[in-house]
């Protein structure tokens, strides 16, 4: 394989970038600046750029995802300053010493906003990063590459500790060049990341989304599950943690299920399973039958598949087999069912009773995306895709 020419000037730039920590949290704060003063660009590019998309016929969810908005780019800011004020992840503990892994690549659809959220990520931990962004926001990502490159500039520092790679660049050849990269983080619909993962001869730490289920059990709050099942679908400007699939136990079909899923008709578009048309309540709503290649596939849209399941076993073992494996959800009030569930599926996150939300800044922590136990690459960092995921631990002996 030959070597990217781009690939090895990060991975050059990684060496040289031997930065305080005080100097990398200055040069986060720098690229906020520089976002607050390149925000008429970033908005002027965004807008051509959809407008191309249109002229393409780019799928409306890519649309949706790469358009910037005043609000979203102030969130960016404050997420930016935000990474900024969090601890040092670099450093030592007890025989162990923390460092960056060195050129990492952030490989993304859509969202120009990952560009930024991510490079300060990669600075954050003493990293080198390459950005691949999806052809349909070239201008977007290019003021965006501009903006970075003018804030390392600004610190005095290595300027190729950003690479972002030009338009038709091979995606494949990125992700095959282990000698130089370290890292690559896949970003975008599922498709999108099975699609590197199955090219990629790098590590990886693939980002999921979607296609997340409920189990209603027996003593569950139907009134909790629809707020859960609304919660999770709140993520701006992606869901990734959204539940799009509800199991619900046998015995909610005597006990009020049929007008539970009347409510919902005006909020998603509903599959039903068959033993759902018995129910009198439902015998006008007309919706399309859930069939099984439905349960492997995440809609990313107003969709929801309504299940019904015989026990505990019968989700769980639905569960582990279509899930995407990063988000999960149990709405129950029994305590055996919380630890049988937290214990046997196969799921990065579990949540009890709780809204599967992602929230990428937290006062603790930053995150770009989750991972899931199911894709290739993720058993390195399971759940959150954070800045000890980007790093390295090395033994002091």
């Amino acid at each position: 394989m030959q070597t990217l020419p781009e690939v090895y000037q990060a991975f050059v730039a990684a060496e040289q970038f031997r930065a305080t920590a005080q100097q990398r949290d200055q040069l986060v704060r720098a690229i906020a600046q520089a976002v607050k003063r390149g925000k008429t660009d970033l908005l002027e590019a965004n807008t051509l750029d959809l407008e191309s998309c249109r002229e393409m016929a780019v799928p409306e969810l890519l649309v949706e995802w790469l358009k910037l908005t005043p609000e979203r780019l102030q969130q960016t800011i404050d997420n930016l300053l935000h990474i900024a004020a969090l601890p040092d992840p670099l450093g030592h503990s007890v025989g162990r010493l923390r460092v960056p892994l060195g050129a990492i690549a952030l490989i993304y659809e859509g969202f120009p906003q990952l560009g930024l959220i991510g490079s300060c990520m990669a600075f954050k931990t003493g990293n080198s990063l390459i950005l691949k962004g999806g052809s349909e926001g070239s201008q977007t990502h290019r003021v965006v590459a501009t903006l970075i490159h003018e804030a390392i500039s600004d610190c005095g520092l290595p300027t190729d500790i950003l690479v972002a790679l030009p338009q038709g660049s091979s995606i494949k050849d990125l992700v095959t060049q282990e000698r130089y990269l370290r890292l690559a983080i896949p970003y975008g619909r599922p498709s999108f990341v099975q699609q590197i993962c199955r090219q990629a001869t790098v590590s990886l730490l693939p980002a999921a989304m979607g296609n997340c289920f409920l189990y209603l059990a027996p003593t569950a709050h139907l009134d909790r599950a629809t707020e859960i099942v609304r919660a999770s679908r709140l993520g701006e400007p992606e869901a990734a943690t959204a539940v799009e699939k509800v199991l619900c136990h046998r015995s909610w079909l005597s006990r009020g299920l049929g007008l539970w899923v009347r409510r919902l008709v005006a909020e998603f578009d509903l599959l039903l399973d068959a033993a759902l048309g018995e129910i009198p309540e439902l015998s006008a709503v007309g919706a399309p039958l859930v069939e099984p290649e439905h349960l492997g596939q995440a809609f990313l849209d107003r969709r929801l598949a309504v299940k019904v399941v015989d026990d505990l076993d019968d989700a769980i073992s639905l569960i582990n087999q279509y899930s995407s494996g990063h988000a999960d959800v149990l709405v129950t009030d029994s305590l055996s069912e919380s630890q049988q569930f937290s214990e046997r599926v196969q799921s990065s996150t579990i949540f009890i009773n709780s809204a599967s939300t992602f929230v990428r800044c937290t006062p603790q922590n930053a995150a770009l995306g989750l991972t899931s136990v199911k894709m290739r690459g993720s058993v390195r960092s399971v759940g959150e895709i954070d800045l000890v995921s980007l790093t390295a631990v090395r033994r002091i002996l």
